[in-house]
């Protein structure tokens, strides 16, 4: 008898190697440096375009989102979109412009030029970790469908060293296969596969959406179905675990499953009351208890509510300057345009796209969630994973193929690009700035090719310990964990670069440190950060004051930005850098 699962695996072997085949013919010939990392800066803006859109629906988002919009019921996470409208026309005015008249490749070579060696440097190096955790972790998202599949295909659920190794087998395919065109073919292999898997991702979310839509029954039964308070069984189980972990024996089993059903009631409760909400001020809604807690009380609201109207307006601005403006992987395929004018139009435009996109993805969550909660789907519900599920469970067979390989564009798309990004940084930052001064065009080219194989290695090992950490701490969402990680270190960049953009003689490579380090300490503390890597291990290192809030992952990059530019602001640029301002002008 024919097994469907062939024809699924076909479809997605058919575009493994067609995407091979594209980037491999695209990079082809490549002899130097400039090739390799920017193109020959001669790739057309529209291409760009698709390329940055590629970046930022990682495989986080295709099944990040869907999560956010079903724990949530409301559309709140597409606020966010807003914000970043703005922050794109200010980096593509104020830091576009000086990447193009310096002609940097790594963009970390203007801090060098406008400070000194010494803050390019730490600089590059905050990136490149940042961007390895940050990108590793998304690297664990797509593997999560394979490791489902399997589960369906031998109809038995794997043990945890089972569910190990196979998350290290598909996280080490997926790796492998993207850092093959990636090393050879370069930013062009990048950018012309990214055309590609961004129309791949399109069609297998709209696709998503009319099926889930038609499933329901429409526009009624979902805003009929969402106002409902249900206490999922699935989600009791977890949060019993969770509350039996952190009481460290002191509650019996009973005792953390009625704790974790009254926590989960109330939970639903209070997501029912916000069901399809666009805006949400994160200010207490009932009028007794936002007088009770006092202006600081609905501050403090505010600032531990990850989506609300403030951090729409205000924290996104601060994410997408750093994410836009800072960061070697997404700016780098900007400075592949032929000029400053068609990168700003890529830049823009992919901003207009994002609202969209993310309203998209929501809305699939929220049907997700409808679907699932229908009495005659209440049996199929999975216990975790749910767009994954629906994709294997409830799919015809080659749409399911199809649909995963959407799924694996998002992930490989934002994958290829990291590489290239981490392999430009280190080899003009590191190997030439610091190592080979005067290599050239082709010796440099070949070591960016040696360490991007390098950092695919480092990038599957972190997609790997991401897996153990869900694995063993089943109730972590996945957006928190992709944005949250450069929302420690990305503001003191953003700080760096804002003082370097706006000023002319303020700022010096100590000073520099030292606010960098001060903004990412005033982070660490605001955000918890002690506790929860604390938490990995079953302990709290300390208990928060009541009065301190503890800020969602939109303010991280806010309050590290203001306190590095403060800070760094206090130092006055030494006379070498006055002199080599004034040489670049």
């Amino acid at each position: 008898m024919f097994n469907p699962w062939i024809l699924d695996s076909l479809v997605i072997l058919a575009y493994f190697a067609l995407v091979i085949g594209i980037g491999l013919y695209k990079g082809r010939g490549e002899r130097s440096m400039e090739g390799f990392a920017v193109g020959d800066r001669n790739i057309p803006w529209w291409a760009v375009l698709a390329s940055i859109m590629a970046a930022e629906v990682s495989a986080g988002t295709f099944l990040g989102t869907p999560g956010e919009g079903y724990g949530l019921r409301n559309f709140t996470y597409g606020q966010l979109a807003i914000g970043t409208i703005l922050a794109r026309i200010i980096v593509a005015y104020l830091f576009i412009q000086r990447f193009y008249e310096l002609r940097v490749v790594s963009i970390y070579e203007f801090l060098d030029a406008r400070f000194g060696h010494t803050t390019k440097i730490s600089s590059s190096l905050l990136f490149i970790v940042t961007r390895v955790l940050a990108s590793g972790a998304r690297m664990y998202v797509p593997a999560i469908l394979l490791v489902v599949a399997w589960q369906l295909i031998r109809d038995v659920h794997p043990t945890p060293g089972q569910e190990v190794f196979l998350y290290v087998g598909a996280v080490g395919v997926l790796v492998l296969i993207t850092a093959v065109y990636t090393t050879f073919g370069g930013i062009k292999a990048v950018v012309w596969t990214d055309l590609m898997q961004v129309v791949l991702m399109f069609g297998a979310m709209f696709y998503a959406m009319w099926m889930l839509w038609h499933a329901v029954g429409g526009w009624s039964v979902v805003t009929r179905e969402v106002k409902t308070a249900p206490v999922d069984a699935e989600v009791v189980a977890a949060r019993t675990q969770d509350f039996l972990n952190r009481s460290g024996g002191k509650l019996t089993e009973a005792e953390a499953r009625e704790k974790a059903t009254e926590s989960v009631k109330e939970e639903s409760e209070d997501v029912a009351k916000t069901a399809l909400n666009f805006w949400d001020s994160g200010i207490e809604r009932d009028p007794v208890k936002r007088a009770e807690i006092g202006i600081w009380g609905n501050i403090k609201k505010v600032l531990e509510t990850e989506y609300t109207v403030f951090s729409a307006f205000l924290a996104s601005v601060f994410v997408t300057m750093a994410t836009h403006g800072t960061d070697q992987d997404m700016v780098q395929r900007m400075l592949t345009a032929p000029d400053v004018r068609r990168s700003r139009r890529s830049l823009i435009l992919s901003g207009l796209a994002d609202i969209p996109v993310a309203l998209s993805f929501t809305l699939i969550g929220v049907l997700l969630w409808v679907y699932y909660h229908l009495p005659e789907n209440a049996g199929r519900r999975p216990t975790t994973d749910y767009f994954v599920n629906f994709i294997l469970r409830e799919l015809p067979v080659g749409i399911r193929g199809v649909m995963a390989a959407g799924l694996f564009a998002t992930a490989m798309g934002s994958l290829s690009t990291a590489l290239n990004a981490l392999a430009t940084s280190f080899t003009r930052d590191f190997y030439v700035g610091l190592f080979r001064r005067g290599a050239g065009q082709y010796e440099q080219m070949v070591a960016a090719r040696w360490s991007t194989a390098a950092f695919a290695v480092l990038l599957a090992a972190v997609g790997v310990g991401t897996a153990w950490v869900k694995l063993t701490h089943p109730e972590i969402r996945i957006i928190p964990i992709v944005l949250g990680s450069f929302g420690y270190t990305y503001g003191s960049l953003l700080g760096v670069f804002l003082v370097g953009m706006t000023t002319r003689t303020r700022g010096n490579c100590h000073g520099n440190l030292l606010a960098m380090l001060l903004g990412f300490l005033v982070v660490a503390v605001l955000s918890n950060l002690p506790n929860d890597v604390a938490k990995m291990f079953g302990t709290q290192m300390y208990t928060p004051p009541a009065w301190l809030p503890i800020i969602e992952f939109p303010w991280r990059i806010a309050f590290g930005t203001v306190v590095t530019f403060a800070v760094a602001l206090c130092f006055r640029t030494d006379a070498a850098a006055l002199k080599r301002i004034a040489n670049n002008e």
